[in-house]
């Protein structure tokens, strides 16, 4: 039985860009995954809709594209990694303007790609390591980090 927050959480331009184009895609792309992602494809497009929430279908179609040309892959990519390329492709500004406001969402999500990208896994202690590195550059650079429940780095100035 399906949770009522579950529709909310990808929105019907994702859900027919997941159904239509990019599960087809993925399919031709790694055959190893096709029967997964048939018979799953509810809960896939759930976890892709929700990972990847943010980015464009172009930003997420095109890292597909990119992965897929690694002809040893064999199975299709889990949501984080193309997230970490799409990141990667499209890399948060490295220089911030005084007085310039940084969320601390941007600063995990960098993080936690660095992490990947790195690791190809995200333990919480590389992540929690790797976190106090990006906010403590983007202090050096200038930038204010804004949002809540920064505990990792009470000596950085931070607004709430």
């Amino acid at each position: 039985m399906s949770a009522p927050g579950d529709a909310l959480q990808v929105s019907a331009r994702m859900s027919v860009f997941l159904a239509e184009e990019l599960l087809p895609l993925m399919a031709g792309l790694w055959p190893a995954s096709s029967n997964l992602l048939d018979c799953n494809a509810r809960g896939v497009a759930l976890a892709w809709g929700s990972l990847l929430k943010g980015f464009n279908a172009q930003q997420i179609r095109e890292a597909v594209l990119q992965l897929g040309e690694d002809a040893d892959r064999q199975f299709a990519p889990r949501p984080a990694e193309v997230r970490g390329v799409i990141l990667r492709n499209n890399p948060v500004p490295r220089a911030a303007p005084v007085g310039r406001q940084v969320s601390l969402r941007v600063c995990e999500m960098e993080a936690e790609v660095r992490v990947f990208l790195r690791d190809r896994a995200v333990p919480a202690d590389s992540l929690a390591w790797e976190l106090k590195q990006v906010l403590a550059e983007k202090v050096r650079q200038g930038a204010t980090i804004t949002g809540g429940g920064i505990s990792l780095l009470k000596e950085l100035p931070v607004s709430e």
